[in-house]
């Protein structure tokens, strides 16, 4: 068990002191998520006092710019922080008084969320680490699935469903409510379905790509100044398109659907097949998932294209079969790199 706070707290008062911890702190960071891998509970009740941390930070901040001096201080500093815990505790207390506290019922490898119904209530907060893919069911009966590095901001609410993707890619399996609109956000974009199956992917500013499975769905770009002489133009997709948006993209030519390639949505089982792709887009999607590093050696290398079914989420497996298809070599570069050499 991690070494951690006062086992005689509640979690949510020890996740509280484990985000003020890990704030600009690795060490501290890192034993905090030791601490969520726990217990599904634990990583919740941090994934909630961080989502009540950053509305306080800006408040925070403005108070801390009135004395710049002070702010340096160490002893101030140490009292700044024990007063932000309070404040923090604070909130956490009355919001389990005040509505049903978000719980965890194993399916299998799924967690089930409730919580987060009320208008003014924080977002409930998803998020992986670096090969981690995590799956949850929402209070309405929709399926989420968390891919490598991502976070996801949810609000479940009588009238609509909100989302917002922070980063990461998310699979979404709604469920049909016609009187619910159920709407991801990323970088003011929107994506607008009532009962489908699709893909949102953030990995930069403004890079965001939509992908379609099933049922129907009205997308609006990201990174769009505000109108005032109408509407944002809306794009709906079919299933088996996609739609690419890139920074370039978002002040030009408005994005048009296009075909999808057909293991788009693969990434979810951790087996992906490849048709004639190059080495270096494989080595690229299967870094997402892991610290150890696939490099190819040579541009020619990386430029090389295969077919094969590849465990996307293990670095040595995939080196091994590259290396087995094309007739390389495969040496590995101290405990996080793996060169494909010829």
């Amino acid at each position: 068990m991690t070494e951690g706070h006062d086992p005689k707290l509640s979690i949510e008062e020890q996740a509280t002191l484990w985000v003020l911890e890990s704030k600009d702190d690795p060490a501290g960071g890192a034993a905090a998520m030791r601490w969520c891998d726990e217990a599904p509970e634990h990583r919740i009740a941090f994934d909630e006092a961080e989502a009540k941390m950053i509305r306080l930070d800006a408040a925070g901040e403005s108070l801390r710019s009135g004395e710049p001096e002070v702010q340096n201080s160490p002893s101030r500093q140490g009292l700044w922080k024990l007063a932000i815990a309070a404040s923090v505790i604070g909130l956490l207390v009355i919001s389990v008084l005040g509505f049903k506290k978000e719980a965890v019922q194993p399916q299998g490898q799924r967690e089930v969320a409730v919580g987060g119904g009320r208008v003014q209530d924080d977002p409930l907060v998803f998020s992986t680490k670096r090969g981690e893919v995590r799956k949850v069911t929402l209070a309405d009966g929709s399926v989420v699935t968390l891919d490598s590095d991502s976070r996801l901001l949810v609000w479940m609410r009588s009238d609509r469903r909100d989302l917002e993707l922070d980063h990461g890619r998310v699979h979404f399996e709604v469920v049909h409510d016609r009187s619910r609109p159920f709407t991801v956000m990323a970088d003011g974009g929107s994506t607008t379905a009532l009962g489908t199956v699709f893909d949102v992917e953030r990995r930069a500013q403004c890079k965001v790509n939509i992908v379609l499975f099933e049922g129907k769905v009205a997308v609006t770009p990201p990174c769009q100044p505000q109108r005032v002489d109408g509407p944002v133009v809306k794009r709906y997709l079919e299933p088996g398109e996609r739609l690419r948006y890139s920074p370039a993209a978002s002040q030009e030519a408005p994005a048009v659907p296009e075909p999808a390639p057909e293991n788009e949505g693969q990434w979810v089982t951790g087996v992906k097949s490849y048709n004639d792709e190059t080495v270096g887009s494989i080595l690229a999607e299967a870094n997402l998932y892991s610290q150890v590093q696939l490099v190819a050696d040579t541009p020619e290398i990386a430029n090389m294209r295969v077919s094969a079914d590849l465990h996307i989420r293990n670095p040595q497996n995939v080196a091994k079969h590259l290396a087995r298809s094309l007739g390389l070599t495969v040496e590995f570069q101290g405990n996080d790199k793996i060169i494909l050499k010829k």
